[in-house]
Protein backbone atom coordinates (compact mmCIF):
# COMPACT_ATOMS: atom_id res chain seq x y z
CA UNK A 1 0.00 0.00 0.00
CA UNK A 2 0.75 3.47 -0.65
CA UNK A 3 2.71 5.74 2.30
CA UNK A 4 0.44 7.91 3.87
CA UNK A 5 0.85 11.30 3.09
CA UNK A 6 0.92 14.14 5.92
CA UNK A 7 -2.55 15.04 5.06
CA UNK A 8 -3.60 11.67 4.81
CA UNK A 9 -2.22 10.66 8.63
CA UNK A 10 -3.69 13.89 9.93
CA UNK A 11 -7.04 13.04 8.50
CA UNK A 12 -6.78 9.37 9.64
CA UNK A 13 -5.83 10.55 13.34
CA UNK A 14 -8.13 13.35 14.18
CA UNK A 15 -10.97 13.47 10.95
CA UNK A 16 -9.87 16.50 10.00
CA UNK A 17 -7.04 17.72 7.05
CA UNK A 18 -4.01 19.34 7.09
CA UNK A 19 -3.50 23.42 6.50
CA UNK A 20 -2.20 22.39 3.48
CA UNK A 21 -5.90 21.23 2.45
CA UNK A 22 -8.51 23.89 0.90
CA UNK A 23 -11.39 23.65 -0.44
CA UNK A 24 -11.67 24.63 -3.93
CA UNK A 25 -14.29 25.56 -5.97
CA UNK A 26 -13.83 25.69 -10.29
CA UNK A 27 -16.27 26.31 -13.29
CA UNK A 28 -15.84 25.66 -17.20
CA UNK A 29 -16.15 27.47 -20.04
CA UNK A 30 -15.18 26.94 -23.69
CA UNK A 31 -15.10 28.41 -26.96
CA UNK A 32 -14.75 27.37 -30.49
CA UNK A 33 -15.91 23.92 -29.80
CA UNK A 34 -16.23 22.50 -32.93
CA UNK A 35 -19.65 22.43 -34.62
CA UNK A 36 -20.58 18.06 -34.55
CA UNK A 37 -24.28 18.28 -35.81
CA UNK A 38 -25.02 19.15 -39.56
CA UNK A 39 -27.87 21.54 -38.99
CA UNK A 40 -27.35 23.16 -35.45
CA UNK A 41 -24.60 24.27 -33.04
CA UNK A 42 -23.36 21.70 -30.80
CA UNK A 43 -25.03 20.93 -27.15
CA UNK A 44 -21.67 20.70 -25.33
CA UNK A 45 -21.43 19.15 -21.58
CA UNK A 46 -18.17 18.38 -20.02
CA UNK A 47 -17.19 15.37 -17.57
CA UNK A 48 -14.57 16.18 -15.04
CA UNK A 49 -12.24 13.43 -13.40
CA UNK A 50 -9.69 13.73 -10.52
CA UNK A 51 -6.55 11.25 -10.81
CA UNK A 52 -9.00 9.31 -12.87
CA UNK A 53 -12.05 9.48 -10.65
CA UNK A 54 -15.02 10.74 -12.14
CA UNK A 55 -16.44 13.86 -10.18
CA UNK A 56 -18.76 14.94 -11.43
CA UNK A 57 -20.40 16.60 -15.21
CA UNK A 58 -21.93 20.02 -16.09
CA UNK A 59 -25.26 20.44 -17.79
CA UNK A 60 -25.54 20.46 -21.27
CA UNK A 61 -25.69 24.15 -23.16
CA UNK A 62 -27.74 23.32 -26.10
CA UNK A 63 -26.88 24.88 -29.56
CA UNK A 64 -23.44 27.07 -28.77
CA UNK A 65 -20.09 26.42 -29.81
CA UNK A 66 -19.15 28.94 -26.50
CA UNK A 67 -20.78 27.58 -23.52
CA UNK A 68 -20.24 28.74 -20.32
CA UNK A 69 -21.73 26.26 -17.77
CA UNK A 70 -23.20 27.20 -14.38
CA UNK A 71 -22.09 23.95 -12.45
CA UNK A 72 -19.63 24.22 -9.68
CA UNK A 73 -17.63 21.59 -8.96
CA UNK A 74 -15.92 21.56 -5.35
CA UNK A 75 -13.50 19.89 -4.46
CA UNK A 76 -10.19 19.01 -1.59
CA UNK A 77 -6.61 20.65 -3.02
CA UNK A 78 -4.01 19.54 -1.68
CA UNK A 79 -0.94 21.19 -1.92
CA UNK A 80 1.68 18.56 -1.12
CA UNK A 81 -0.54 15.71 -3.80
CA UNK A 82 0.23 15.82 -7.52
CA UNK A 83 -3.86 15.81 -8.71
CA UNK A 84 -4.43 15.39 -12.09
CA UNK A 85 -7.31 17.02 -13.54
CA UNK A 86 -8.81 15.67 -17.44
CA UNK A 87 -11.58 17.30 -18.18
CA UNK A 88 -13.71 15.76 -21.48
CA UNK A 89 -16.02 17.37 -23.36
CA UNK A 90 -19.30 15.55 -25.40
CA UNK A 91 -21.85 16.67 -27.92
CA UNK A 92 -25.30 15.35 -26.52
CA UNK A 93 -26.45 13.07 -28.86
CA UNK A 94 -29.63 10.47 -26.60
CA UNK A 95 -30.72 13.60 -24.60
CA UNK A 96 -30.65 12.66 -20.65
CA UNK A 97 -28.68 9.61 -20.82
CA UNK A 98 -25.85 8.96 -18.35
CA UNK A 99 -24.14 6.34 -20.90
CA UNK A 100 -21.26 8.54 -22.31
CA UNK A 101 -21.22 6.00 -25.01
CA UNK A 102 -24.27 7.71 -26.27
CA UNK A 103 -22.60 10.94 -27.07
CA UNK A 104 -20.18 12.16 -29.45
CA UNK A 105 -16.83 12.81 -28.16
CA UNK A 106 -15.55 16.47 -28.82
CA UNK A 107 -12.14 16.41 -27.14
CA UNK A 108 -10.46 17.17 -24.19
CA UNK A 109 -7.92 18.93 -22.04
CA UNK A 110 -5.47 17.83 -19.29
CA UNK A 111 -3.59 19.98 -16.33
CA UNK A 112 -3.02 19.36 -12.58
CA UNK A 113 -4.77 21.46 -9.73
CA UNK A 114 -1.43 22.76 -9.01
CA UNK A 115 -0.83 24.25 -12.52
CA UNK A 116 -4.50 25.78 -12.31
CA UNK A 117 -3.62 27.31 -8.49
CA UNK A 118 -1.05 29.07 -9.71
CA UNK A 119 -1.94 30.65 -13.08
CA UNK A 120 -2.75 34.15 -13.13
CA UNK A 121 -6.40 34.21 -11.84
CA UNK A 122 -6.76 30.81 -11.28
CA UNK A 123 -7.37 30.22 -14.36
CA UNK A 124 -5.91 28.04 -17.03
CA UNK A 125 -6.68 28.09 -20.90
CA UNK A 126 -6.21 24.47 -22.74
CA UNK A 127 -6.16 23.84 -26.31
CA UNK A 128 -8.58 20.38 -26.67
CA UNK A 129 -6.97 17.66 -28.28
CA UNK A 130 -8.73 14.56 -29.53
CA UNK A 131 -7.59 10.82 -29.21
CA UNK A 132 -4.14 12.21 -29.00
CA UNK A 133 -4.29 15.05 -31.67
CA UNK A 134 -4.40 18.30 -31.91
CA UNK A 135 -7.04 20.31 -34.70
CA UNK A 136 -9.40 22.63 -34.42
CA UNK A 137 -11.19 21.77 -31.70
CA UNK A 138 -11.40 24.66 -29.54
CA UNK A 139 -10.23 25.27 -26.22
CA UNK A 140 -11.43 24.81 -22.62
CA UNK A 141 -11.36 27.45 -19.62
CA UNK A 142 -11.31 26.30 -15.98
CA UNK A 143 -11.68 29.52 -13.32
CA UNK A 144 -10.72 28.38 -9.87
CA UNK A 145 -11.52 30.45 -6.37
CA UNK A 146 -10.99 29.12 -2.88
CA UNK A 147 -14.04 28.32 -1.13
CA UNK A 148 -15.86 30.67 1.87
CA UNK A 149 -17.53 27.94 3.39
CA UNK A 150 -20.86 28.98 5.16
CA UNK A 151 -24.57 27.94 5.91
CA UNK A 152 -26.54 30.44 4.72
CA UNK A 153 -28.94 30.25 1.78
CA UNK A 154 -31.17 32.88 0.24
CA UNK A 155 -34.92 32.37 -1.23
CA UNK A 156 -35.84 34.74 -3.52
CA UNK A 157 -37.95 35.76 -6.55
CA UNK A 158 -37.38 38.42 -9.36
CA UNK A 159 -40.08 39.67 -11.60
CA UNK A 160 -39.35 42.28 -14.65
CA UNK A 161 -41.43 44.99 -15.52
CA UNK A 162 -41.35 47.26 -19.01
CA UNK A 163 -38.48 45.00 -20.11
CA UNK A 164 -36.96 45.40 -24.00
CA UNK A 165 -38.53 43.67 -26.72
CA UNK A 166 -36.06 42.16 -28.79
CA UNK A 167 -38.26 40.29 -31.32
CA UNK A 168 -39.41 43.28 -33.94
CA UNK A 169 -43.01 44.28 -33.79
CA UNK A 170 -44.78 41.66 -34.18
CA UNK A 171 -43.37 39.53 -31.64
CA UNK A 172 -42.91 39.69 -27.93
CA UNK A 173 -39.15 38.82 -26.03
CA UNK A 174 -39.28 35.52 -23.92
CA UNK A 175 -36.62 36.59 -21.15
CA UNK A 176 -34.96 34.63 -18.63
CA UNK A 177 -31.71 36.32 -16.41
CA UNK A 178 -28.60 34.93 -15.46
CA UNK A 179 -26.48 36.05 -12.51
CA UNK A 180 -22.87 36.34 -12.46
CA UNK A 181 -20.68 36.95 -9.69
CA UNK A 182 -17.47 38.60 -9.80
CA UNK A 183 -13.91 37.43 -9.45
CA UNK A 184 -10.44 38.96 -8.17
CA UNK A 185 -9.12 39.35 -11.55
CA UNK A 186 -12.21 41.06 -12.46
CA UNK A 187 -14.13 38.45 -14.73
CA UNK A 188 -17.39 37.61 -14.12
CA UNK A 189 -18.52 34.11 -13.64
CA UNK A 190 -22.37 32.27 -14.27
CA UNK A 191 -23.70 31.15 -11.10
CA UNK A 192 -27.37 31.16 -11.72
CA UNK A 193 -29.57 30.89 -14.80
CA UNK A 194 -33.19 31.52 -14.85
CA UNK A 195 -36.04 29.42 -16.79
CA UNK A 196 -37.27 31.62 -19.58
CA UNK A 197 -41.28 33.44 -20.02
CA UNK A 198 -42.20 33.09 -23.15
CA UNK A 199 -44.06 36.51 -24.98
CA UNK A 200 -43.61 38.23 -22.13
CA UNK A 201 -41.85 41.61 -20.88
CA UNK A 202 -42.99 41.60 -17.56
CA UNK A 203 -42.41 38.30 -16.00
CA UNK A 204 -42.51 36.92 -12.98
CA UNK A 205 -40.16 33.98 -12.70
CA UNK A 206 -40.43 31.04 -10.35
CA UNK A 207 -38.64 31.76 -6.74
CA UNK A 208 -35.94 29.37 -5.89
CA UNK A 209 -33.77 28.97 -3.25
CA UNK A 210 -29.29 28.64 -3.16
CA UNK A 211 -26.64 28.88 -0.96
CA UNK A 212 -24.66 32.29 -0.12
CA UNK A 213 -21.38 30.32 -1.18
CA UNK A 214 -22.61 29.21 -4.70
CA UNK A 215 -24.27 32.76 -5.42
CA UNK A 216 -21.35 35.18 -4.01
CA UNK A 217 -18.66 32.39 -2.72
CA UNK A 218 -20.49 33.69 1.17
CA UNK A 219 -19.74 37.40 0.72
CA UNK A 220 -22.94 39.49 0.53
CA UNK A 221 -21.47 42.67 -0.70
CA UNK A 222 -19.51 40.64 -3.84
CA UNK A 223 -20.57 42.43 -7.05
CA UNK A 224 -23.44 40.54 -8.89
CA UNK A 225 -24.28 41.40 -12.46
CA UNK A 226 -27.74 40.26 -13.24
CA UNK A 227 -28.23 39.92 -17.22
CA UNK A 228 -31.41 39.51 -19.00
CA UNK A 229 -31.52 37.69 -22.24
CA UNK A 230 -34.20 37.25 -24.78
CA UNK A 231 -34.35 33.12 -25.54
CA UNK A 232 -33.61 32.05 -28.78
CA UNK A 233 -33.67 28.12 -29.47
CA UNK A 234 -30.49 28.36 -31.98
CA UNK A 235 -28.39 29.01 -28.40
CA UNK A 236 -27.69 32.52 -29.92
CA UNK A 237 -29.91 34.94 -27.00
CA UNK A 238 -30.09 38.53 -27.26
CA UNK A 239 -29.02 41.05 -24.39
CA UNK A 240 -32.01 42.76 -23.01
CA UNK A 241 -29.95 44.59 -20.49
CA UNK A 242 -28.13 44.08 -17.52
CA UNK A 243 -27.80 45.53 -13.73
CA UNK A 244 -24.73 45.06 -11.28
CA UNK A 245 -26.10 44.51 -7.33
CA UNK A 246 -25.46 42.65 -4.41
CA UNK A 247 -27.13 39.75 -2.47
CA UNK A 248 -26.96 42.68 0.58
CA UNK A 249 -28.65 45.22 -2.05
CA UNK A 250 -30.79 42.41 -3.34
CA UNK A 251 -32.00 42.05 -0.03
CA UNK A 252 -32.78 45.53 0.83
CA UNK A 253 -33.46 47.04 -2.33
CA UNK A 254 -36.95 45.81 -4.19
CA UNK A 255 -36.29 47.50 -7.21
CA UNK A 256 -33.21 47.54 -10.00
CA UNK A 257 -33.19 49.54 -13.08
CA UNK A 258 -31.81 47.58 -16.28
CA UNK A 259 -29.68 49.36 -18.60
CA UNK A 260 -28.49 48.23 -22.22
CA UNK A 261 -25.16 49.17 -23.38
CA UNK A 262 -24.88 50.94 -26.83
CA UNK A 263 -22.36 51.81 -28.89
CA UNK A 264 -19.35 54.06 -27.48
CA UNK A 265 -20.33 53.03 -24.03
CA UNK A 266 -24.06 54.65 -23.52
CA UNK A 267 -26.23 53.73 -21.33
CA UNK A 268 -30.02 53.59 -22.37
CA UNK A 269 -32.69 52.60 -19.70
CA UNK A 270 -34.21 49.00 -20.41
CA UNK A 271 -37.01 48.52 -17.89
CA UNK A 272 -36.62 47.25 -14.32
CA UNK A 273 -36.02 43.81 -11.98
CA UNK A 274 -38.51 43.73 -8.91
CA UNK A 275 -36.84 41.67 -6.05
CA UNK A 276 -40.26 40.07 -5.04
CA UNK A 277 -38.54 38.24 -1.69
CA UNK A 278 -34.74 37.97 -0.85
CA UNK A 279 -34.20 36.11 2.16
CA UNK A 280 -30.93 34.73 3.81
CA UNK A 281 -30.98 32.46 6.15
CA UNK A 282 -28.87 29.73 7.91
CA UNK A 283 -29.85 26.27 6.77
CA UNK A 284 -29.35 23.40 9.05
CA UNK A 285 -25.95 21.72 9.01
CA UNK A 286 -25.48 17.44 9.23
CA UNK A 287 -23.33 17.72 12.93
CA UNK A 288 -27.20 20.53 14.17
CA UNK A 289 -29.01 16.87 13.83
CA UNK A 290 -26.58 14.79 15.00
CA UNK A 291 -24.45 16.57 17.61
CA UNK A 292 -24.56 15.76 21.37
CA UNK A 293 -25.83 11.98 20.71
CA UNK A 294 -28.43 10.37 22.09
CA UNK A 295 -28.30 12.40 25.48
CA UNK A 296 -29.15 15.21 23.66
CA UNK A 297 -32.40 13.67 21.66
CA UNK A 298 -30.06 13.37 18.43
CA UNK A 299 -30.31 11.53 15.61
CA UNK A 300 -28.12 8.42 15.56
CA UNK A 301 -26.40 6.67 12.46
CA UNK A 302 -27.33 2.81 12.19
CA UNK A 303 -25.21 0.63 9.71
CA UNK A 304 -26.41 -2.23 8.24
CA UNK A 305 -24.06 -4.44 6.39
CA UNK A 306 -25.10 -6.75 3.12
CA UNK A 307 -21.82 -9.03 1.96
CA UNK A 308 -22.03 -10.50 -1.73
CA UNK A 309 -21.67 -14.35 -1.31
CA UNK A 310 -22.15 -15.33 -5.05
CA UNK A 311 -19.57 -17.58 -6.84
CA UNK A 312 -18.05 -14.39 -9.24
CA UNK A 313 -15.97 -13.93 -6.07
CA UNK A 314 -14.22 -17.09 -6.33
CA UNK A 315 -13.29 -20.26 -3.93
CA UNK A 316 -12.26 -18.40 -0.63
CA UNK A 317 -9.88 -20.85 0.24
CA UNK A 318 -7.98 -19.80 -2.18
CA UNK A 319 -5.43 -16.77 -2.02
CA UNK A 320 -6.30 -13.87 -4.47
CA UNK A 321 -9.87 -14.59 -4.93
CA UNK A 322 -11.96 -11.55 -3.29
CA UNK A 323 -13.41 -13.30 -0.11
CA UNK A 324 -9.88 -14.98 0.64
CA UNK A 325 -9.00 -14.38 4.43
CA UNK A 326 -6.80 -16.23 6.96
CA UNK A 327 -9.19 -17.63 9.37
CA UNK A 328 -6.39 -19.60 11.07
CA UNK A 329 -4.52 -16.64 12.18
CA UNK A 330 -0.87 -16.38 12.34
CA UNK A 331 -0.25 -13.95 9.72
CA UNK A 332 0.20 -14.19 6.24
CA UNK A 333 -2.71 -13.00 4.35
CA UNK A 334 -3.86 -9.54 4.38
CA UNK A 335 -7.14 -8.23 4.48
CA UNK A 336 -9.35 -8.81 1.44
CA UNK A 337 -11.68 -6.42 0.28
CA UNK A 338 -14.39 -6.86 1.99
CA UNK A 339 -12.67 -6.54 5.36
CA UNK A 340 -11.17 -3.61 3.93
CA UNK A 341 -14.22 -2.23 3.60
CA UNK A 342 -16.36 -3.16 6.61
CA UNK A 343 -12.86 -1.88 8.82
CA UNK A 344 -13.07 1.30 6.66
CA UNK A 345 -16.80 1.81 6.41
CA UNK A 346 -18.06 0.79 9.77
CA UNK A 347 -15.54 1.84 12.08
CA UNK A 348 -16.62 5.40 11.23
CA UNK A 349 -20.12 4.99 11.12
CA UNK A 350 -20.11 3.17 14.46
CA UNK A 351 -19.31 6.42 15.95
CA UNK A 352 -22.49 7.56 16.17
CA UNK A 353 -24.21 4.68 17.21
CA UNK A 354 -24.36 4.69 20.68
CA UNK A 355 -25.18 0.91 21.13
CA UNK A 356 -22.95 0.31 18.08
CA UNK A 357 -25.46 -2.94 17.30
CA UNK A 358 -25.05 -3.54 13.74
CA UNK A 359 -27.45 -5.97 11.56
CA UNK A 360 -25.30 -8.20 9.34
CA UNK A 361 -26.60 -10.24 6.22
CA UNK A 362 -25.30 -12.01 3.51
CA UNK A 363 -27.12 -12.82 -0.35
CA UNK A 364 -26.69 -14.67 -2.60
CA UNK A 365 -25.79 -17.97 -0.68
CA UNK A 366 -26.76 -21.77 -0.76
CA UNK A 367 -27.08 -22.71 2.76
CA UNK A 368 -27.19 -25.93 4.48
CA UNK A 369 -30.10 -26.97 3.00
CA UNK A 370 -29.10 -26.41 -0.64
CA UNK A 371 -31.62 -23.29 -1.24
CA UNK A 372 -30.38 -20.10 -2.38
CA UNK A 373 -30.74 -17.09 0.07
CA UNK A 374 -30.74 -13.15 -1.10
CA UNK A 375 -30.96 -11.83 2.52
CA UNK A 376 -29.79 -14.08 4.96
CA UNK A 377 -28.18 -13.20 8.81
CA UNK A 378 -24.27 -13.27 9.15
CA UNK A 379 -25.01 -14.88 12.93
CA UNK A 380 -27.38 -17.21 11.99
CA UNK A 381 -30.42 -15.81 13.90
CA UNK A 382 -32.92 -14.33 11.91
CA UNK A 383 -34.75 -13.08 15.03
CA UNK A 384 -31.83 -11.07 16.12
CA UNK A 385 -29.56 -10.71 12.91
CA UNK A 386 -27.32 -7.65 15.19
CA UNK A 387 -23.68 -7.72 16.30
CA UNK A 388 -21.58 -5.94 18.51
CA UNK A 389 -19.24 -3.34 16.64
CA UNK A 390 -16.65 -3.76 13.55
CA UNK A 391 -15.33 -6.81 15.76
CA UNK A 392 -18.74 -8.54 15.52
CA UNK A 393 -19.55 -7.96 11.89
CA UNK A 394 -15.73 -9.16 11.18
CA UNK A 395 -16.42 -12.44 13.52
CA UNK A 396 -19.92 -12.94 11.84
CA UNK A 397 -18.54 -12.75 8.17
CA UNK A 398 -15.72 -15.50 8.53
CA UNK A 399 -18.07 -17.69 10.22
CA UNK A 400 -20.40 -17.12 7.66
CA UNK A 401 -17.54 -18.03 5.07
CA UNK A 402 -17.60 -21.45 6.65
CA UNK A 403 -21.33 -22.09 7.06
CA UNK A 404 -22.66 -20.74 3.17
CA UNK A 405 -21.39 -21.78 -0.01
CA UNK A 406 -21.15 -19.08 -3.00
CA UNK A 407 -23.88 -19.30 -5.59
CA UNK A 408 -25.92 -16.97 -6.84
CA UNK A 409 -27.31 -14.68 -8.78
CA UNK A 410 -26.57 -11.27 -7.79
CA UNK A 411 -30.52 -9.71 -5.92
CA UNK A 412 -29.83 -6.76 -4.10
CA UNK A 413 -34.44 -6.34 -3.70
CA UNK A 414 -34.47 -8.28 -0.56
CA UNK A 415 -31.46 -6.90 1.17
CA UNK A 416 -32.72 -3.54 0.52
CA UNK A 417 -36.51 -4.34 1.69
CA UNK A 418 -34.97 -6.00 4.96
CA UNK A 419 -33.09 -2.44 5.78
CA UNK A 420 -35.97 -0.85 4.55
CA UNK A 421 -37.93 -2.39 6.94
CA UNK A 422 -35.72 -1.75 10.18
CA UNK A 423 -36.09 1.73 8.71
CA UNK A 424 -39.73 1.51 9.04
CA UNK A 425 -39.86 0.41 12.76
CA UNK A 426 -37.70 3.11 13.74
CA UNK A 427 -40.03 5.36 12.22
CA UNK A 428 -43.03 3.70 13.84
CA UNK A 429 -41.55 3.70 16.87
CA UNK A 430 -40.69 7.34 16.73
CA UNK A 431 -36.74 6.93 17.37
CA UNK A 432 -34.59 9.35 16.11
CA UNK A 433 -32.20 6.47 13.51
CA UNK A 434 -31.39 7.01 10.43
CA UNK A 435 -30.20 3.98 8.55
CA UNK A 436 -27.20 2.82 6.43
CA UNK A 437 -27.20 0.05 3.90
CA UNK A 438 -23.81 -0.62 2.75
CA UNK A 439 -23.57 -3.26 0.08
CA UNK A 440 -20.66 -4.71 -0.45
CA UNK A 441 -20.81 -6.22 -4.15
CA UNK A 442 -18.39 -8.00 -6.72
CA UNK A 443 -20.54 -8.21 -10.05
CA UNK A 444 -23.80 -6.62 -11.94
CA UNK A 445 -27.18 -6.89 -10.37
CA UNK A 446 -29.71 -9.50 -11.85
CA UNK A 447 -32.79 -7.84 -10.71
CA UNK A 448 -32.08 -4.36 -11.63
CA UNK A 449 -35.95 -3.41 -11.56
CA UNK A 450 -37.20 -4.78 -8.77
CA UNK A 451 -33.83 -3.00 -7.02
CA UNK A 452 -35.01 0.22 -8.57
CA UNK A 453 -38.56 -0.05 -7.28
CA UNK A 454 -36.94 -0.97 -3.89
CA UNK A 455 -34.57 2.44 -4.11
CA UNK A 456 -37.79 4.78 -4.74
CA UNK A 457 -39.85 2.86 -2.20
CA UNK A 458 -37.02 3.79 0.59
CA UNK A 459 -36.07 6.87 -0.63
CA UNK A 460 -39.45 8.21 1.89
CA UNK A 461 -37.60 6.45 4.43
CA UNK A 462 -34.58 7.65 6.82
CA UNK A 463 -32.29 5.77 4.76
CA UNK A 464 -29.17 5.92 2.37
CA UNK A 465 -27.36 3.15 0.22
CA UNK A 466 -23.39 2.97 0.26
CA UNK A 467 -22.57 0.39 -2.49
CA UNK A 468 -19.07 -0.85 -2.71
CA UNK A 469 -17.46 -2.62 -5.84
CA UNK A 470 -15.38 -4.95 -5.17
CA UNK A 471 -12.75 -6.88 -7.93
CA UNK A 472 -12.29 -6.03 -11.75
CA UNK A 473 -16.31 -5.47 -12.75
CA UNK A 474 -17.49 -2.18 -14.98
CA UNK A 475 -20.08 -1.87 -12.46
CA UNK A 476 -22.49 -0.01 -15.13
CA UNK A 477 -25.67 -0.90 -13.50
CA UNK A 478 -24.12 0.57 -10.38
CA UNK A 479 -23.36 3.58 -11.50
CA UNK A 480 -26.63 4.20 -13.07
CA UNK A 481 -28.18 3.44 -9.44
CA UNK A 482 -26.34 5.99 -8.02
CA UNK A 483 -28.27 9.05 -9.16
CA UNK A 484 -25.82 11.89 -9.79
CA UNK A 485 -26.94 11.63 -13.19
CA UNK A 486 -28.99 11.59 -15.62
CA UNK A 487 -32.80 11.38 -15.01
CA UNK A 488 -33.11 10.53 -11.41
CA UNK A 489 -34.65 6.70 -11.14
CA UNK A 490 -37.73 5.27 -11.73
CA UNK A 491 -39.84 2.50 -10.07
CA UNK A 492 -41.68 0.33 -12.67
CA UNK A 493 -45.03 2.25 -12.20
CA UNK A 494 -42.64 6.02 -13.63
CA UNK A 495 -42.80 7.16 -10.21
CA UNK A 496 -39.60 8.90 -10.15
CA UNK A 497 -37.35 8.48 -6.52
CA UNK A 498 -38.12 11.74 -4.59
CA UNK A 499 -34.38 12.30 -3.54
CA UNK A 500 -30.81 10.50 -4.23
CA UNK A 501 -30.02 7.97 -1.82
CA UNK A 502 -27.61 5.93 -3.61
CA UNK A 503 -23.55 6.23 -3.73
CA UNK A 504 -21.90 4.70 -5.45
CA UNK A 505 -17.53 4.00 -5.52
CA UNK A 506 -15.05 1.46 -6.64
CA UNK A 507 -13.03 0.05 -3.88
CA UNK A 508 -9.98 -0.25 -6.93
CA UNK A 509 -10.13 3.47 -6.98
CA UNK A 510 -8.80 3.78 -3.31
CA UNK A 511 -7.13 0.03 -3.29
CA UNK A 512 -3.45 2.11 -2.78
CA UNK A 513 -4.56 5.39 -1.41
CA UNK A 514 -5.08 5.78 2.12
CA UNK A 515 -7.33 4.07 4.03
CA UNK A 516 -9.61 7.05 5.11
CA UNK A 517 -9.89 7.90 1.26
CA UNK A 518 -12.24 5.53 0.92
CA UNK A 519 -15.15 6.29 3.57
CA UNK A 520 -14.48 9.68 2.63
CA UNK A 521 -15.39 8.94 -0.76
CA UNK A 522 -18.11 6.61 0.32
CA UNK A 523 -19.57 8.76 3.09
CA UNK A 524 -19.32 12.42 1.41
CA UNK A 525 -22.91 12.68 -0.05
CA UNK A 526 -24.50 10.71 3.42
CA UNK A 527 -24.84 14.66 4.72
CA UNK A 528 -26.77 15.87 1.74
CA UNK A 529 -28.83 13.12 1.85
CA UNK A 530 -29.54 13.20 5.57
CA UNK A 531 -30.31 17.38 4.99
CA UNK A 532 -32.79 16.45 1.79
CA UNK A 533 -34.76 13.73 3.92
CA UNK A 534 -35.14 15.99 6.69
CA UNK A 535 -36.04 19.15 4.81
CA UNK A 536 -38.72 17.00 2.71
CA UNK A 537 -40.27 15.73 6.22
CA UNK A 538 -39.96 19.21 7.64
CA UNK A 539 -37.69 17.65 10.72
CA UNK A 540 -35.96 20.39 12.63
CA UNK A 541 -32.94 19.37 14.55
CA UNK A 542 -32.81 19.24 18.59
CA UNK A 543 -32.24 22.37 20.57
CA UNK A 544 -28.64 21.90 22.30
CA UNK A 545 -28.49 21.54 25.86
CA UNK A 546 -25.30 23.21 27.03
CA UNK A 547 -24.14 23.56 30.90
CA UNK A 548 -23.52 26.86 33.14
CA UNK A 549 -20.99 26.64 35.24
CA UNK A 550 -22.11 26.95 38.98
CA UNK A 551 -21.96 30.54 40.29
CA UNK A 552 -19.41 29.90 42.75
CA UNK A 553 -16.95 28.56 40.27
CA UNK A 554 -17.81 24.57 40.86
CA UNK A 555 -16.65 24.17 44.09
CA UNK A 556 -17.82 21.04 46.00
CA UNK A 557 -20.75 23.27 48.04
CA UNK A 558 -21.87 25.17 44.94
CA UNK A 559 -25.33 24.94 43.34
CA UNK A 560 -25.89 22.33 40.71
CA UNK A 561 -25.08 23.38 37.44
CA UNK A 562 -27.85 25.04 35.57
CA UNK A 563 -29.05 23.75 31.96
CA UNK A 564 -29.75 25.95 29.39
CA UNK A 565 -31.25 25.89 26.23
CA UNK A 566 -29.91 27.16 23.48
CA UNK A 567 -29.97 27.42 19.31
CA UNK A 568 -27.85 25.38 17.38
CA UNK A 569 -26.23 28.77 15.76
CA UNK A 570 -25.10 29.72 19.34
CA UNK A 571 -23.34 26.58 20.22
CA UNK A 572 -19.80 26.09 19.13
CA UNK A 573 -19.24 22.57 18.23
CA UNK A 574 -15.86 20.88 19.21
CA UNK A 575 -14.43 17.57 17.50
CA UNK A 576 -16.42 15.95 14.64
CA UNK A 577 -16.82 12.61 15.83
CA UNK A 578 -17.51 13.38 19.31
CA UNK A 579 -20.28 11.90 21.31
CA UNK A 580 -21.18 15.19 23.77
CA UNK A 581 -20.11 18.46 22.20
CA UNK A 582 -19.91 21.62 24.88
CA UNK A 583 -21.62 24.35 24.06
CA UNK A 584 -20.08 27.47 24.86
CA UNK A 585 -22.32 30.72 26.00
CA UNK A 586 -21.20 33.98 25.70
Amino acid sequence: MAALTAADAAFEATGNFSDCHSKVEFFLSASGLKKMDTFSNSDAFCVVYINGIEIGRTEVVYDSQTPRFTTQFQIDYFFEEKQDVLIVCYDEDKKGSADLRHHELQGEIRCSMAELMCADGTSVTKQITKRGRDGNHGSLTLHAEEMQMCSEHVSFQISGKKLVNKDGMFGRSDPFFTIKRSREDGSWIPVYKSVHIMNNLSPTWPGDMVSVQQLANGDMHRPLRIEVWDYESDGKHDAMGMVETSLAEMVECPQLAVFETKKGGKKKAAGHLKVIQANVFKQHTFLDYIRGGAANNAWELNMVVGIDFTGSNGNPAQPGTLHYCNLQGGGGAPPNPYEQTIMGLASVLEQYDSDQQLPCYGFGARGPDRKVSHCFPLNGNPQNPYVNGVQGVMDAYHTALTQWGLSGPTNFAQIIGAAASMSTRHVQQGKKVYTILLIITDGAITDMQATKNAIVAAANLPLSLLIVGVGNEQFEAMTELDGDEGQGLHNSQGVKTPRDIVQFVRFNDFATAAPGRLAKEALHELPGQMLKYFKDHQINPPPVQAYAAPADGGGGGGAAAQVIEVSAEEAAMGALGAQVLQAHIA
